[in-house]
């Protein structure tokens, strides 16, 4: 029995990795094609936000870890990317390298190390913040999909952070251990687990105590669990302001 059950196990295995390797091919020449002029820019992005959804998919259900923080990375690339162009094809061959960088270490049981890796990764697309220096300060905002998200994006695009979008504090708390970013911004309201829910599992657990985190709220009333060192953050005219005092508090800045 357990020699059909380890059988069984690598058949998984080697299933899902012919699956990542098909899907990072169909990347490749999804790039290829658009370039040449055999797809247009709308099934081009169809195409590259199936697979890399798919490669998300496939690294949670088979426990690729650095995959899986990769692929995250790679489909919130394209949170707001309306239109592909070619700088955008330049960044998704540089994702396909990185993925399959770890996919080598997958198949060869080597730990890969992401938190460094996270750094060299592009920005996020789709969003036209002028001419802005981009600073070496990783924020992952965790807040719900829709337009309010997509302005506080804005907001700290604009300020020169780095973003990484996660939509659910369920992913964040497995995702924070890996990326490491340099602070978590978390909405006060989400579903499953609530802002402050995260904030305190986040200050709680030895691995991610020292990130700092921030709530964003619209008011201060019934925050007696919150911890101390999490400041609480208002949307509105002043948001990006507020959000440099604190990093500067926090010595992010």
């Amino acid at each position: 029995m357990v020699g059909i059950d380890s059988d069984l196990i690598e058949e998984l295995r080697t299933e899902a990795i012919d699956t990542v390797e098909d899907r990072l091919t169909n990347l490749q020449e999804a790039v290829r094609d658009y370039k040449a002029g055999v797809i247009q820019s709308e099934e081009t992005l169809a195409l590259v936000r199936l697979e890399a959804h798919s490669l998300k998919a496939v690294a949670a259900s088979f426990d690729m870890k650095a995959l899986k923080v990769l692929s995250h990375r790679f489909e919130d690339y394209f949170y707001n990317v309306a239109e592909l162009h070619f700088d955008n094809c330049r960044d998704i061959l540089f994702f396909v390298d990185r993925m399959s960088e770890s996919l080598d270490a997958f198949i060869n049981k080597r730990e890969m190390d992401v938190t460094n890796l996270m750094r060299t990764l592009p920005n996020k697309g789709g969003f036209e913040v002028g001419d802005i220096q981009v600073a070496e300060v990783e924020v992952m905002l965790v807040m719900e999909p829709g337009i309010a998200t997509k302005i506080v994006t804005r907001e700290l695009l604009e300020c020169g952070y780095r973003m990484i979008n996660v939509a659910s504090t369920m992913d964040a708390i497995q995702l924070v251990p890996a990326m490491r970013p340099d602070a978590v911004i978390v909405s006060r309201v989400m579903p499953e687990l609530t802002g402050i829910d995260l904030a305190c599992a986040l200050k709680a657990m030895p691995t991610t105590r020292d990130i700092p985190v921030a709530l964003i709220a619209s008011d201060k009333t019934g925050l007696k669990d919150l911890p101390e060192s999490v400041p609480v953050l208002r949307k509105g005219a002043d948001f990006a302001d507020d959000v440099a005092d604190v990093f500067m508090k926090l010595g992010i800045l």
